[in-house]
């Protein structure tokens, strides 16, 4: 897929680092008459500051007018990645030798490879307006991101996510001086990074850019708020600069952005043996209603539109229907606290069975997920683990890590099988037995009373067809697993518009929601962090630093929290384990976080969309996250605007798909 309105989640800028990468293009030789604009929408950002922005959508944009150090592009045969280089002039080099037992960064005295890169760029890189991008740059801009008078939001990727710099964290907190952290300047074109946890120069690569901010835009920006200083740098046409293919031409807050050529990029000359880039211009909406957008998109009057589960009726089977997998695991979030669920009842409505884990397991065993996502979530898969089929954990094999051994004997245990392909998760006579199982136990302890009927309410951020059937479908499960109990006809689920609800939930004011967590496809393990930290957790009532798991490495049982485990697998003790050790904790920290039921995985997402009939993809197939179908680098027009436009006219604009 190209570009699309993308789903939150706490690993967004990792993930958005591979869309960093796809912004290289060739200057076509086409008169000036002729322009191709790629059309689409997006939600309205708050930011596109790299260094705040929040909501993958706001990420796009600021991906359109940078560059990264290297990029990924399909190779000649259109089947596989090339990993090439853009803004640098060769690969990144290891030079751990020269840092192993600095005590400054705290490197092992026995390190040889992966804690100390350095990396060598262009001489002839700038921002829009001609200014030189050098290594004073770079250095800028990542004090910025970790500037302890900021507190900016990007700041954990550079020192808690997939790239853990040596002191980053210190001078963050503002325990340190700046020259304590893991960043050299060797020259003015050429900059080394220490690390506190070692990387391959795979994931190096991956993980390795290093947003610019331009440093005069930014410092002209900044202004005190509270007990902070912000910059409001990328929220306005005047507020921010390019040094990538594109630079914002126009922009209207809640209505649309557009983009031109950037001509001050230095690939239109590097590239220009690359047939990349018949784009002109890029022009986004700012619309959040599905059905205007569609019909715009049925007018011609955009280039692709994402397709809901009710659209898959209509265009499931068209030829210009597009299917892109993705790390995203939508699932049930339910709160577990007892006296929060309580304090929401009122006489003859009961809300505090759902604390009770027996409850939540039979809701578990009631959904048929192979039907829901027949009937439901067209085109995704049934999720049975908290993450999907997408995470690569050995790149060197692309081993994904649901093929991997610890992780298919996880589920099968889970689940009560023996085989991985056996499982379904679903199993109605168990359900009731469960739902009965809990209703007794609440009854025994007071909780519930025979005349109560159970509300759960289920929150929302719109009220949509989609979102409606996966509610009645829900229900209709639960409805078929409680007969025969005494639970029948007494639960019932009820729709809640909340538009803040992610915020109401971690406040305990939402028994259940619909939530997904995705993100870093080449570093699955750091999405435990999702899961077993507190700061980024969805379920009320659940403590991960209380919540302990044993788990055998080598013969011997280790019991830690599941938030120390998190950190002993990402930046402590198996940070830089075999990959075999790191699936072996992974997976029990999966099977774990399964256990409790307060959080029920429903299906993998993958998104559906529409592609307009003039594009021409560069792959015909979908190769892998990191280029897609080949991005826009590789996107080319049968029409250019003109040509697309009178044709559309022709058509009485109403195409059909």
């Amino acid at each position: 897929m190209y570009i699309t309105k993308k789903s939150v989640g706490l690993l967004g800028f990792a993930l958005c680092a591979s869309v960093l990468f796809l912004s290289g293009c060739k200057k076509k030789t086409e008169s000036a008459e002729k322009t191709y604009t790629y059309r689409i929408t997006s939600l309205a950002p708050n930011t596109w500051s790299p260094t705040d922005y929040q909501m993958g959508y706001e990420a796009t944009i600021y991906d359109f007018a940078s560059d990264g150090l290297y990029r990924y592009v399909l190779n000649e045969t259109k089947d596989d990645v090339d990993i090439i280089c853009s803004m640098a002039t060769e690969l990144p080099i290891d030079v751990t030798a020269d840092y192993a037992g600095n005590t400054i960064y705290n490197i092992p005295l026995d390190a040889q490879k992966g804690y100390a890169w350095r990396f060598n760029f262009r001489n002839d890189i700038t921002w829009q307006d001609g200014t030189p991008i050098n290594a004073d740059t770079f250095e800028y801009s990542l004090k910025q991101f970790l500037n302890p008078q900021m507190k900016n939001y990007r700041a954990s990727g550079y020192y808690s996510d997939n790239m853990v710099i040596a002191n980053a964290e210190k001078y963050y907190n503002g325990e340190t001086e700046w020259e304590n952290v893991g960043f050299i300047k060797n020259n003015d074109y050429s900059y080394t990074l220490v690390l506190s946890v070692p990387l391959s120069e795979f994931l190096l690569i991956y993980n390795s850019p290093i947003p610019l901010l331009k440093e005069d835009l930014y410092e002209a920006n900044k202004k005190q708020s509270g007990d902070i200083i912000k910059s409001s740098y990328g929220t306005d046409i005047d507020k921010f600069s390019s040094y990538g293919p594109y630079k914002i031409a126009e922009y209207q807050a809640e209505k649309y952005i557009k983009f031109e050529r950037n001509e001050k990029w230095f690939g239109w000359e590097a590239f220009k043996d690359k047939d990349y880039y018949q784009t002109t211009n890029i022009y986004i909406q700012f619309i959040a209603e599905h059905t205007t957008s569609l019909n715009l998109f049925l007018q011609g009057k955009l280039d692709e539109e994402g397709l809901s589960s009710v659209d898959m009726d209509k265009y499931g089977n068209s030829e210009y229907r597009i299917i892109t997998p993705s790390t995203y695991t939508v699932k049930l979030s339910f709160n577990i606290d007892k006296k929060s669920l309580k304090d929401e009842e009122t006489e003859g409505i009961n809300h505090s069975i759902i604390s009770y884990k027996d409850f939540r397991h039979a809701v578990s065993l009631s959904i048929d997920r192979e039907k829901y996502v027949s009937t439901v979530a067209i085109g995704s898969d049934p999720g049975y683990g908290l993450f999907t089929n997408a995470y690569i954990c050995d790149p060197e094999t692309n081993l994904r890590y649901r093929d991997s051994e610890p992780a298919k004997q996880i589920l099968c245990d889970f689940y009560e099988t023996t085989n991985i392909t056996d499982i379904t998760g679903y199993n109605k006579d168990k359900a009731r037995e469960y739902f009965q199982k809990a209703y007794d136990q609440a009854l025994k302890n007071g909780d519930i009373k025979p005349t109560d009927k159970v509300q759960i309410d289920i929150h929302m951020t719109v009220d949509n067809e989609g979102l409606k059937r996966a509610v009645a479908f829900l229900q209709e499960s639960i409805n078929n697993a409680t007969q025969g109990t005494d639970l029948e006809n007494k639960v019932n689920i009820k729709f809640v518009v909340d538009e803040n609800y992610y915020e109401n939930m971690r406040n305990g004011k939402v028994d259940l929601a619909m939530t997904l967590w995705g993100g870093a496809t080449y570093a699955p393990y750091k999405m435990t962090t999702c899961y077993c930290d507190p700061d980024f957790l969805n379920e009320y009532g659940f403590y991960p630093k209380k919540e302990t798991c044993t788990i055998n490495i080598n013969g011997k049982n280790i019991t830690h929290t599941l938030f120390d485990w998190n950190t002993e697998l990402n930046s402590g003790s198996y940070a830089a384990a075999d990959i075999n050790i790191k699936n072996i904790i992974f997976a029990n920290i999966e099977k774990q976080l399964l256990s409790y039921y307060n959080l029920i995985p429903l299906y993998y997402q993958n998104s559906s969309s529409l592609i307009s009939q003039r594009l021409i993809q560069g792959a015909d197939h979908y190769i892998n996250p990191l280029v897609g179908y080949g991005g826009l680098e590789e996107l080319k027009y049968s029409m250019d605007d003109a040509e697309w436009d009178a044709y559309c006219q022709k058509n009485n604009n109403q195409l059909k798909y």
